[in-house]
């Protein structure tokens, strides 16, 4: 199973640089990616912010939210069961390394609930994040093709 965080998961429907390469990457697998409710929350929060910095029209934002509404109900999306209490105790044990690695919360949330769902890759394009994801063990893509 592939997990993208946010930066990663927004390639998949905004193009940048490395978006093809990604599509690649997920094209390997049969498996729905996995998606829980804050890398959702952030995804649309994420789009309606392109608006307010003037990268996207607020109708190509709604588009891209229903798109992704509608992956989610073909089934290319899954919400994995996970322990709310363990993710908060992998939050805690991480957030240990914000002080040498400046981690955002939202970048320990990530790598918590990857723990929780062991992915065979985790795909993020934040340095802290990489960081501490590593530092958790986790199996990062750095952007090879497929």
């Amino acid at each position: 199973m592939i997990d993208l965080d946010t930066s990663a998961f927004i390639k998949l429907y905004i193009l940048e640089a490395e978006s093809e390469s990604l599509q690649s990457l997920i094209a390997t697998q049969d498996h729905p990616l996995p998606v829980w409710d804050i890398l959702e929350a952030e995804f649309c929060n994420a789009m309606r912010l392109k608006v307010f910095w003037g990268e996207l029209k607020e109708a190509q934002a709604a588009e891209q939210i229903e798109h992704y509404e509608r992956r989610k109900s073909a089934g290319q999306y899954f919400t994995p069961d996970v322990s709310r209490p363990a993710v908060m105790t992998s939050f805690h044990a991480l957030s240990r390394e914000t002080s040498r690695l400046g981690c955002r919360t939202m970048d320990i949330l990530h790598v918590a609930f990857a723990l929780q769902i062991t992915p065979q890759t985790f795909v993020t394009y934040d340095e802290r994040q990489r960081g501490l994801a590593e530092h958790a063990g986790l199996r990062i893509w750095h952007g090879e093709t497929a």
